[in-house]
């Protein structure tokens, strides 16, 4: 017992410096680790930015040469030739290019070596289709590759759209491709001359060996430096490891002997006393360290979570928690809210990027920062929507003035890239009332999110403060969407046909089907009172569908009582017309081709439709179903966009036709749009015909058919079927 005793301090201290040798050899392979993926990430750094270098360099000459087809686009082979050689730069890795006018390559330079490329159709060729067409429609420079070229070989390709301005709007001429070698773009961005182990993917995190083109997919499971090459057409992601592995040449071997032979020396009791002290004050100390880290990365943390990353603006939870507890300057201070959103932020988006709509997200954070006091606030709650809290005794006031103050502020031009753009915004407000304080103030941003709808209903770049009205409003939409919903369910839509006469006989030359809403309580209700609430809810295509039914129906019902009806006319809307299933279902239809008829809505934007319709309207009219262009006159749709489509009719909007009595401008404008149809072979049907004088003009002035009160208002089947039998002798007589 006595030996053991001797030994103990001596055994103690032993296996102490046994387990410091072990956490200090632990801590030297991590730290050897970290010095070991320091040195690689730089090295990894600087092979992506030149790698970004040479691609964006590369794109940029690209860009050159599309603008100088812009300008010169009939330029020719040995124009194309000339212009792309004095664009070409030595020090470049493109070796070529190639435009393809309307998808197909015509010139190429050089032209030796790249003959088989003249002639290549991109929307025919299964692998070059694909980013052919995304660069067509996405107005954006697309980068892909490897691709296996036709004229033999593999290389980057850089797709750029080209388009020509022809005084009114921009016209797609075609693609301009450049082809980057490879090799030498690997070479010149220091990638073949490095001892890392390198591979690069289309994606971060790939999971496919598709989706690697240099390397291995195995590279990125053995924990690389990872880094990325951002392009506004592409991103790369790099990864890296020395060739070796990681931890070959750490020198842990040597450390762990000599720390074992000094642990050894660490027996005696004065030398564990010492060392254990030592240790002690050390311990503590880390772990003072520790805990002030700790603390200021949860109050990083902490502030992070409340505010936004690109604006820096407080978020939807720093309002939330604002608004459960609400810092009042003054007890007897109430809190204003001001919810904005942006008019024009999307067209800025999508012309400009993320980069255009990120710098008006920021600039915008800034003027309403400069806007707000020292105990207001101004956050972003998300996309392109701000909320600005303040507080006032008197918040009316107040109120209004930073409302317009925002107004303006946010209508003053915002310039990116050298040009100037005006976004402009919309302006909701509410505020505590003094019977309402400190009660449920979720509900105020409720209110203010009410009045900003109220002010885009108004037009852009407006103010409105919310009332008790809009709430009760609110609840009326919502009530009647709920009722809507259960309307098509329980079949309570009802169609109602409004007849069109032929002009120069008066006959019947056909019916539009109209649909109305069998209300249980409120009776029958017209589409203003529902077309809202059934878009909301995206059911306006269900609704279509039912009339549609419901009209085939009747023209066979009145076929069968000898009725000659020669068309039914059906609206139909974008939803739609966007519907996967649609084609389908119109080919099982019963109606006889030529007796159905389409009304298209001018409010529909045409041209945001433009590649959905290009292949929807040729399909409907391939059925035998006719088209006709509704409310022409009171939108946007140019004259060319609409022919596009070779509709078989226009009907004139009755705001127009409504003053051509007393007004010969709105005669002589009625007059152009019926020799415009003439020219086309389009017919003109005229809606709102009040009175026999307007139908009297209209004939004198050459329109082909009729519809208003005048002749016939809206009736059901039975009332039409009547109609028909007072205005023949049983059997309506009809025109086509």
């Amino acid at each position: 017992m006595s030996h053991a005793s001797a030994f103990a301090p001596a055994l103690f201290a032993a296996i102490i410096a046994a387990i410091v040798v072990w956490v200090a050899t632990n801590w030297r392979l991590e730290r050897s680790l970290a010095d070991e993926r320091s040195v690689v990430a730089g090295e990894l750094a600087t092979m992506s930015s030149r790698l970004q270098t040479n691609l964006n360099s590369n794109v940029k000459l690209l860009q050159g040469l599309a603008a100088g087809i812009a300008v010169d686009p009939a330029m020719g082979q040995n124009r194309f030739s000339k212009l792309a050689a004095q664009i070409l730069q030595p020090d470049s890795q493109l070796r070529s290019f190639a435009a393809a006018p309307d998808m197909v390559v015509q010139w190429v330079y050089p032209e030796t070596g790249n003959e088989k490329a003249i002639g290549l159709d991109y929307r025919k060729n299964e692998k070059q289709r694909a980013a052919a067409m995304l660069a067509r429609n996405t107005h954006n420079i697309v980068l892909t590759g490897p691709v296996e070229l036709v004229q033999g070989g593999t290389a980057f390709v850089v797709r750029c759209p080209v388009y020509i301005d022809d005084g009114n709007s921009q016209i797609f001429w075609g693609l301009l491709s450049g082809i980057v070698d490879i090799p030498r773009l690997y070479r010149d961005s220091g990638l073949s001359s490095t001892d890392l182990e390198i591979a690069i993917s289309t994606t971060p995190e790939p999971n496919s060996a598709k989706q690697v083109f240099l390397g291995s997919l195995e590279t990125f499971g053995k924990k690389p430096v990872v880094a990325s090459v951002d392009m506004t057409y592409g991103r790369w992601s790099l990864a890296a490891l020395p060739r070796s592995g990681w931890g070959q040449n750490n020198g842990i071997g040597t450390f762990e002997l000599y720390a074992s032979l000094l642990a050894l020396c660490v027996v005696a009791p004065i030398v564990w006393v010492g060392f254990l002290t030592k240790s002690r004050q050390k311990t503590i100390e880390k772990l003072r360290l520790h805990k002030s880290k700790l603390v200021r990365a949860r109050q990083r943390l902490e502030h992070l979570s409340l505010h936004d990353a690109l604006t820096g603006l407080p978020n939807r939870r720093f309002v939330d928690q604002m608004i459960s507890q609400p810092p009042r300057p003054d007890p007897q201070d109430r809190l204003i809210l001001i919810h904005i959103d942006l008019d024009r932020f999307k067209e800025i988006n999508d012309t400009k990027g993320h980069a255009g709509g990120d710098m008006v997200l920021q600039t915008t954070a800034s003027r309403l920062a400069d806007l707000t006091g020292p105990n207001d606030v101004a956050a972003r709650i998300g996309g392109d929507e701000f909320v600005v809290a303040s507080w006032s005794t008197d918040p009316e006031p107040k109120a209004a003035e930073l409302a317009r103050q925002i107004v303006d502020a946010l209508q003053q031009t915002i310039f990116i890239d050298g040009a100037g753009y005006v976004v402009g915004a919309s302006v909701g407000v509410a505020w505590e009332t003094e019977s309402a304080r400190d009660r449920d103030l979720g509900q105020l941003l409720l209110n203010a999110d009410l009045a900003l709808y109220e002010a885009k209903k108004a037009g852009r770049g407006r103010a409105a403060v919310f009332t008790e009205e809009l709430r009760s409003a609110a609840i009326q939409a919502k009530e009647l969407a709920d009722e809507f919903n259960q309307a098509l369910e329980r079949d309570e839509l009802v169609a109602f046909f409004q007849p069109q006469f032929n002009a120069n006989t008066l006959d019947i030359a056909g019916v539009e089907a109209l649909a109305r809403w069998a209300h249980p309580r409120k009776g029958l209700l017209g589409p203003n009172a529902f077309l809202d609430a059934a878009e909301k809810l995206g059911r306006s295509g269900d609704m279509d569908k039912l009339i549609l039914q419901k009209a085939l129906f009747e023209l066979t019902r009145w076929d069968g009582l000898g009725m000659q009806i020669p068309r039914v006319s059906v609206n139909i809307s974008a939803r739609r017309l966007a519907q996967a299933n649609l084609l389908a279902e119109l080919s099982a239809l019963p109606a006889a081709k030529g007796r159905l008829c389409f009304e298209l809505l001018e409010t529909i934007s045409f041209d945001e439709l433009q590649p959905a319709l290009n292949e929807v309207i040729p399909a409907i009219k391939a059925l035998g179903i006719e088209i006709e262009i509704d409310d022409f006159g009171t939108e946007h749709a140019s004259i060319i966009s609409l022919l596009r489509f070779e509709p078989r009719r226009l009907k004139i909007d009755r705001e127009i036709i409504k003053p051509i009595i007393a007004s010969p401008s709105q005669r002589r404008l009625v007059s152009s749009i019926i020799e415009i149809g003439r020219s086309q072979n389009i017919d003109i049907v005229a809606e709102g015909v009040e009175t026999m004088e307007h139908a009297k003009i209209l004939k004198d002035l050459g329109c082909h058919l009729l519809q208003g009160y005048a002749l016939a208002r809206p009736m059901t089947s039975d009332q039409l079927i009547e109609f028909c039998r007072m205005k023949g002798t049983g059997t309506a007589k009809a025109s086509r």
